[in-house]
């Protein structure tokens, strides 16, 4: 079986979201933007296109984290 690059890219963002999970942390701004720095000599993705993957796997944590919160207010 050959998994499709969305495929791929699915896994890649669950295994990045359960790593932030289990850590239980987001790094700050500054440590962000040297991980996207390194990262990015790396992989050779722009730091654009990672800080906006970035800022988007920000959000998406947040609202899981938040959807969470009111239900456990409920």
């Amino acid at each position: 079986m050959t998994l499709s690059k969305e495929k791929q890219g699915e896994i890649a963002l669950a295994v990045l979201k359960l790593k932030f999970k289990k850590d239980r942390r987001i790094p700050d701004v500054q440590e962000m933007k040297r991980n996207i720095g390194n990262f990015s000599k790396e992989t050779g993705f722009s730091k654009e296109e990672l800080k906006e993957f970035s800022v988007l796997l920000v959000k998406e944590l947040s609202e899981e984290f938040i959807s969470k919160m009111e239900k456990n207010d409920k």
